[in-house]
C-alpha cells in the first residue's frame, strides 16, 4: 500500500473528474515516491472508488458555503464526502481549510480595499501642488540627461 497525502489524493480525484487520468498518475507518483505502476494501479483503484464525480470544484465550493453559512458544518463534511468518495477525516480537513479560506479571503479583501483608499487618498495629498511635483521631476530628468551626456562625450 502506498502512502498518499489526502492533498495528493484531492488532486489525483479531480484530474479523474476530468478524464485526466495520466495526470492523476503523475500526482500520485510525484508524491508518494512510487513506481509508475503502483501509481497507476492507484489510481484504477480510486477511479474504481469514486461514487459521483467532481464536475467544477468551484461549484462545489459555492454549494459547501451556502450549506456552511446556514451553520450546518457536518452537513457540508457529508456532503464533501458524498460527492468527492473522501474519506471522513480528509472531507473534515478540506471543510476547514474552506472555511479558513473563506474568512482570510474576506480579510484579504478588507486589506485590500482599505490599501486602495490609502493609496487614492496619498495620490490626492501628493497632487495637491502637482507644478512643484513636476518640475522636480523635469529637473531630475535634465540632470540624468546631462550626467548620460558628459560620460557620452568624456570617452
Amino acid at each position: 500500500m502506498i502512502n498518499v497525502s489526502p492533498e495528493a489524493k484531492q488532486k489525483a480525484l479531480l484530474f479523474l473528474s476530468r478524464n485526466q487520468k495520466v495526470a492523476a498518475v503523475k500526482v500520485v507518483k510525484d508524491h508518494s515516491g512510487c513506481g509508475l505502476k503502483e501509481a497507476k494501479d492507484y489510481v484504477d483503484a480510486l477511479e474504481e472508488g469514486v461514487n459521483q464525480p467532481v464536475t467544477n470544484l468551484a461549484d462545489l465550493d459555492a454549494e459547501l458555503l451556502v450549506i456552511l453559512s446556514q451553520g450546518n458544518k457536518l452537513n457540508a463534511i457529508k456532503h464533501y464526502k458524498d460527492v468527492t468518495g473522501l474519506g471522513l477525516a480528509e472531507s473534515k480537513d478540506y471543510i476547514e481549510k474552506l472555511m479558513q479560506f473563506k474568512v482570510s479571503g474576506n480579510m484579504m479583501q478588507q486589506s485590500r480595499d482599505t490599501d486602495v483608499k490609502n493609496i487614492v487618498s496619498a495620490n490626492v495629498t501628493n497632487n495637491q501642488n502637482p507644478p512643484k511635483n513636476f518640475l522636480i521631476k523635469l529637473l531630475i530628468i535634465i540632470l540624468i540627461a546631462a550626467a548620460l551626456a558628459y560620460f557620452m562625450f568624456k570617452i
